[in-house]
């Protein structure tokens, strides 16, 4: 680790072998607690390179506890990195739900990777626990719940325990380190296929590049900003949202305009919650069919998740069968059977 430490110091980012090494360490407990804390230092001042991240990334999908997938169904995430001390509700969560009873009857399900919030008022497993949604639960319960639900839910502690090794540390440093970029990077059911927000726009070029490293089928990767130009990892309505797509080793940048979908502008004010609680009353809203901002953010984030599974042939198709599977109530039966299966859990 000193002579990597060395190499840090010296602004040489680590090669993806030489990183692979080094968090191999890390995650097995093996590396010195004050070495780790200067190399995640030393890795976010530059900022993480690709190689450096593939190389994390591996090692956390090495050492994770796995979740089979059913013959014969893809598997798709909408992770997203947080970090954005998001103010709104669980959007990525409710387009998921959205997403999967679109998805299910084409063979497709939704893996969903989440963990309790850190900087946001509701993270993703504290939502749908809110909703009734029992969090740790056995694989075969999840595997169980991608078959009949169309989506199941990673809680991230029961599956990445490697990471109890880094917890104080990056605890202690109390900043943004690596580890922040490799939850998305590692779900547990091998998603190929994913939809990812990312804090910065910076990163969605980056990310896209790891992905394509890493053997992503198809990805998208976005990024937007509220109108005070505080950044957000989801799509939204609004303005332009920045995207970097990745399909079969190409990647494309462009903007996805909300407008050009029929979508209004909505006020950001229409969108935020206090916590949970909030957010899952207005989940539950917007399942039930209620029109307006909320719906229009989720079906849009929908219909990209759509477009990665390959159920959608572009964001417009998406649009509609998303906007479909909330007023045919689908997506709430999705909702209601994630929750019947996982507290059937004798766990």
């Amino acid at each position: 680790m000193k002579e990597l430490l060395a190499q840090l110091a010296t602004g040489q980012p680590l090669s993806e072998q030489q990183a692979h090494l080094a968090f191999d360490r890390i995650m097995s407990g093996e590396a010195d607690p004050i070495q780790t804390a200067a190399m995640l230092s030393l890795i976010q001042l530059r900022g993480p390179a690709v190689e450096e991240i593939v190389g994390a990334a591996q090692v956390m999908r090495e050492r994770v506890c796995p979740v089979e997938v059913p013959e014969g169904l893809t598997v798709i995430d909408t992770c997203g990195m947080g970090g954005t001390g998001s103010i709104f509700f669980n959007i990525s969560t409710t387009a998921a739900l959205v997403a999967a009873a679109v998805a299910r009857p084409h063979g497709v399900t939704v893996a969903k990777h989440g963990n309790r919030a850190i900087t946001s008022r509701s993270g993703s497993a504290q939502v749908l626990e809110s909703l009734g949604v029992k969090l740790q639960v056995a694989p075969t319960t999840i595997t169980r719940c991608l078959d009949e639900a169309g989506i199941g839910f990673c809680f991230a502690p029961s599956h990445h325990k490697a990471m109890k090794h880094a917890m104080p540390i990056r605890q202690s440093l109390g900043f943004r380190t690596i580890f922040n970029l490799l939850g998305p990077l590692t779900n547990p059911a091998g998603a190929r296929r994913q939809l990812i927000g990312v804090p910065s726009r910076e990163l969605t070029q980056t990310i896209a590049e790891v992905l394509c490293r890493l053997d992503a089928e198809h990805a998208i990767i976005v990024h937007s900003e509220s109108p005070d130009a505080n950044g957000l990892g989801e799509l939204t309505t609004f303005g332009p949202n920045h995207i970097c797509e990745l399909r079969h080793g190409t990647l494309k940048t462009h903007q996805l305009d909300p407008e050009s979908l029929g979508l209004p502008f909505a006020v950001p004010g229409s969108l935020t919650v206090d916590g949970p609680d909030q957010s899952a009353a207005l989940v539950r809203q917007v399942l039930e069919g209620r029109h307006g901002p909320a719906r229009d953010i989720v079906a849009l984030n929908a219909a990209a998740a759509l477009l990665v599974a390959g159920v959608a042939k572009n964001y417009q198709d998406g649009l509609d069968q998303a906007c479909q599977a909330i007023d045919n109530k689908t997506a709430a039966r999705a909702l209601d059977r994630l929750i019947s299966l996982t507290q059937a859990d004798p766990s």
